[in-house]
C-alpha cells in the first residue's frame, strides 16, 4: 500500500509541477526485501515533464496505484473476514 501510496504522490506531483521550470520529474524505484515485502522510493529524473507522454504516464501511473490500493485493502479486508470466521468456529 505504500507503495501505491508513493506512486500517487509521484504522478500527482508531477501533474502539479507540469509547466513550472525546471522541474524535475519523479518516478517511484521499488525493489523487493529479504522478507519478501516490497520497497519503493520516490528519485528525480532527468525526464522532460511538460510532454503528453508524461501527462499520460502520469494518469496511467495515478491509476494503476489507486486499483492496486484498492487490491490491498480487499486482502486486508478478506483476511479479517478470515479469521473472524476462524474464530467463531473456535468458540
Amino acid at each position: 500500500m505504500h507503495a501505491a501510496m508513493q506512486r500517487m504522490q509521484a504522478a500527482a506531483s508531477n501533474t502539479a509541477n507540469r509547466e513550472t521550470a525546471g522541474f524535475q520529474r519523479r518516478e517511484v524505484v521499488q525493489s523487493e526485501t529479504p522478507d519478501g515485502g516490497v520497497q519503493a522510493r520516490i528519485v528525480r529524473t532527468d525526464a522532460r515533464n511538460d510532454t503528453t507522454s508524461a501527462a499520460v504516464s502520469d494518469v496511467v501511473d495515478a491509476h494503476q496505484a489507486a486499483h492496486d490500493f484498492a487490491a490491498n485493502t480487499a486482502v486486508f479486508r478478506a483476511r479479517e473476514d478470515a479469521l473472524g470466521t476462524l474464530f467463531d468456529a473456535l468458540a
